[in-house]
């Protein structure tokens, strides 16, 4: 291949005519001549051995092998100009990009994230939620929490906290179906089940996992309403559609309000909540002040509760 500095130098210039597709226009951009553009990506093709446009009469299009070169591209630019801002910026600010389970973001995070914002004004935060895992090779996330008991061998990883699984519904749900007596009428009440983050089990599993660790029978499972959303579980619960196996965490809010009460005990799940970054990105200036901020507030909490 040729010398690499000449393509770097032409990497830029084909950034841009890719933008606006037309070399007049990344002509001006460039402060260049429409000429001068044309020759660097001619020159570019010639020692890449490919073709990165079609140039048709009035416009340009981009080939298979440019719009491959231009993904590439953009990705690398992007790492490079963040690198630049962590440095000058000592990275708290530009932005912090978390992928996170959806439920943990609605009840648990975000109504904590202003003690966060009011620390870091001038760090912006972007949220994706998702339930199931995010490629960090795929989606450019900084940081993901998600419910689990993966050990994430390839990552930087810590557990925030365990989670605990307990029986909620409303009072009136309750008394409905005797469930304060000692003699509850379970076989007819309706199950709600959560299967967030949990897709690729049963489920029931985590309702079987309760019943057997309480010693009772999964045969109680008689009716039931499945969601791959654990907020679409606690509005069915909230409106009295049955008895939903929270994950105490998440939903202490409705306990606290007294709008769903709990049932029985509580058992450890055997998932809890992990936080995963590439390996190394942890010591960057933004992932530890975020990182700082979440462990102090996670001790205060299981302090609280546990």
């Amino acid at each position: 291949m040729a010398d690499k500095q000449n393509i770097l130098a032409n990497l830029y210039t084909f950034s841009v005519v890719a933008k606006f597709l037309s070399f007049t226009l990344a002509a001006e951009e460039l402060c260049l001549t429409q000429g001068a553009v044309s020759q660097r990506i001619k020159k570019l093709e010639a020692d890449l051995g490919f073709t990165l446009f079609v140039r048709l009469t009035r416009k340009l299009e981009l080939t298979e092998d440019g719009h491959r070169m231009l993904r590439t591209l953009t990705k690398s630019l992007s790492n490079i100009f963040t690198e630049v801002d962590d440095i000058r910026f000592n990275e708290l600010r530009g932005e912090l990009y978390i992928g996170i389970a959806p439920t943990f973001a609605h009840l648990w995070l975000v109504p904590k994230m202003g003690e966060f914002q009011r620390l870091y004004p001038y760090l912006d935060v972007k949220m994706r939620v998702k339930a199931s895992k995010l490629d960090f090779h795929n989606q450019p996330v900084d940081i993901a929490i998600y419910y689990g008991n993966e050990t994430h061998p390839d990552f930087y990883h810590i557990r925030l906290f365990d989670e605990y699984l307990v029986p909620v519904c409303t009072p009136e749900y309750a008394q409905r179906f005797n469930l304060y007596d000692s003699e509850p009428r379970l076989e007819e009440a309706t199950f709600l089940h959560c299967t967030e983050s949990l897709e690729f089990l049963s489920p029931l599993s985590e309702w079987q996992h309760w019943l057997n660790a309480t010693g009772r029978s999964t045969h109680i499972l008689q009716h039931k309403y499945v969601f791959n959303h654990e907020e679409l579980t606690m509005v069915a619960a909230r409106n009295s559609m049955g008895i939903a196996l929270g994950r105490y965490h998440t939903i202490q809010p409705y306990l606290d309000s007294g709008t769903l009460v709990t049932l029985f005990d509580r058992v450890p799940s055997g998932y809890g909540y992990d936080l995963i970054c590439p390996k190394g990105h942890e010591t960057r200036p933004k992932l530890q002040a975020f990182l700082n901020w979440i462990s102090k507030y996670i001790e205060c909490y299981q302090t609280d509760n546990i």
